[in-house]
């Protein structure tokens, strides 16, 4: 067990409290480093965001997307730095770029809202190749909370929200959500079809 860093001092103090398995610990330092690397995205970009004027955007961006992407899944880094990379230029884009540059109307909205809701709905959960479920039951949670966060939000833009920059930034992020979904699972279908072909050809 690796013991150096705050990680290791936390999962050593923990230890010596409670018995842990290999297992269990191989767990605990996986969440520890999940913890670290995503509480350091979110600061600095918080701080970026809040910094240009646009805070109100981002939380809620990141509250579309802890309630729904995380259960929903999509397209996924490898590294750290392609994550933050990915997050940073799809944030951009949602905050900054396509509710500025796109001026639709209320039925166009409501028809991307639509859209994406539905897309989402269906193809929800797209696992992680980081995170893979584990168990039927893991399955069907992510999936009952996509689906239900998912037609929260339609409600909420649909019906409650007023129309303005928030309500096209959000729209956007369930679109952009949707549309990654979409080619993820198409991405994997083709995958699938190509190892099947391989395998058939030997």
């Amino acid at each position: 067990m690796n013991k150096k860093g705050i990680q290791g001092k936390i999962i050593t103090c923990l230890s010596s409290q409670t018995t842990f398995t290999q297992k269990e610990i191989l767990k605990l330092q996986y969440a520890l480093e999940l913890l670290k690397n995503e509480g350091i995205k979110t600061i600095v970009l918080l701080a970026f965001f809040a910094y240009i004027g646009q805070l109100k955007a981002f939380l809620l961006c990141m509250a579309i997307a802890c309630t729904v992407r995380i259960f929903a899944g999509g397209m996924h880094m490898k590294t750290n730095l392609g994550c933050f990379l990915f997050s940073f230029v799809l944030l951009c884009t949602e905050i900054l770029i396509l509710p500025s540059w796109i001026s639709a109307s209320r039925l166009t909205y409501t028809l991307l809202l639509t859209f994406s809701t539905t897309a989402i709905c269906l193809l929800s959960p797209l696992a992680s190749f980081k995170r893979p479920f584990k168990g039927e039951a893991r399955y069907r949670m992510c999936r009952r909370n996509a689906i239900l966060f998912s037609i929260l939000w339609w409600a909420l833009f649909a019906f409650l929200f007023p129309d303005g920059a928030l309500r096209a930034c959000g729209i956007w992020v369930l679109t952009l959500q949707a549309l990654q979904m979409i080619i993820t699972y198409i991405y994997r279908y083709l995958k699938k079809e190509e190892e099947t072909a391989k395998c058939s050809k030997r």
